[in-house]
């Protein structure tokens, strides 16, 4: 897909500029789906419906311009790698 400089951000380079066009809710989704929870996990995390988050991952696919949802969590994943340290808590992933 991307050049590879063995660092995971450079695979997704192009996807990582996209996160920033993520509303509030996808950007918890977003981190969830990196965290590797399902929908149903995400759902009861957020307290939505399967199908608010089946939406949600709708919406981050078109965003980020990806096929799957594995590729966003992979891009989680990089997002995350980039951002360590710069984030107080994961925990504030799930905050409503």
């Amino acid at each position: 897909m991307h050049g590879d400089d063995g660092m995971p951000s450079a695979r997704w380079e192009a996807e990582l500029t996209r996160v920033g066009a993520l509303s509030d809710r996808e950007l918890q989704v977003f981190a969830l789906l990196g965290a590797g929870l399902s929908n149903r996990g995400i759902a009861t995390r957020l307290q939505v419906t399967e199908r608010t988050v089946k939406a949600h991952v709708a919406s981050i696919l078109t965003k980020l311009e990806v096929e799957s949802r594995l590729q966003v969590g992979l891009v989680a994943q990089a997002h995350q790698l980039m951002y360590e340290g710069t984030v107080s808590n994961s925990s504030d992933v799930i905050d409503n």
